[in-house]
């Protein structure tokens, strides 16, 4: 996984695609394409996944 790679991420049960903005040590700071409702009013679109969660997309 690498910074502006496209990712995908379960969260509450769904799928989402999301591009890493940051990589830490176990988790990275992703922005969500096509967030949920809840996902824009608790989060504004950008959260931290943990990598255990994460795909990277197959290219």
């Amino acid at each position: 996984m690498t910074v502006d790679s496209t990712i995908f991420f379960t969260w509450e049960g769904k799928t989402y695609e999301a591009v890493i903005e940051r990589e830490y040590e176990n988790s990275v700071l992703v922005q969500v394409n096509k967030p949920s409702t809840e996902m824009l009013e608790k989060f504004t679109n950008r959260m931290i996944v943990s990598k255990k969660n994460c795909q990277p997309t197959i290219e």
